[in-house]
Formats: structure tokens, sequence, C-alpha cells
């Protein structure tokens, strides 16, 4: 088991340091910045409709931390995988004694 907190350990200090995480931080900054997206998006938080939700999609700040969000899910999935095999590594070794 402390095998598998090294692992995660380590992850957390790599993913800290990857690009994309940059990314999302500046793009969050920006959604922030735009005074209008946000009031838009705090009035969609409150009253949601579909043509508000359409409108604040068209902003190119949203378009770009939607691409990052992605790949971001993308990675999450790559390190799922990895853990499920590590999982099963260690399950079958523990079968084994």
């Amino acid at each position: 088991m402390n095998k598998i907190y090294e692992i995660l350990d380590e992850i957390k200090i790599n993913l800290d340091e990857l690009e994309i995480f940059k990314e999302l931080k500046e793009a969050i900054l920006k959604i922030k910045n735009n005074k209008v997206l946000k009031e838009k998006i705090e009035k969609y938080n409150e009253f949601p409709t579909e043509e508000l939700r359409l409108e604040i999609y068209k902003y190119e700040e949203i378009k770009k931390y939607k691409h990052i969000e992605t790949e971001i899910n993308f990675l999450i999935l790559e390190i799922n995988q990895k853990l499920k095999k590590i999982n099963i590594s260690r399950s079958c070794s523990n079968e084994n004694h």
C-alpha cells in the first residue's frame, strides 16, 4: 500500500509542473478578469437559460477553458488506467503469496 501512496505523491508533484495546469490557471484568470463574461456566468448560475448558456459559450475564454478541461479529463482517464494496472498487479501478487 505504501508503494501506491508513493506513486500518488509523485503524480501530484508531476501534475503541478504540467503545462496544461498552468494553462488552466491562466484560462480561469482570464474568465475572472472578463467582467461581462463573469456577470453572465453569475446570472446563468442563478437563472439558467439555454440562450444565456449559448452566449457564454461564444466567448474565447470559455472555449479555451473547455478545451483545457477536456485535455485534463483525458489525463485523468490515463492516470486511472495506470492506477488500475497497479492495483491489478498488486492484487495478483497478493494472490500468489
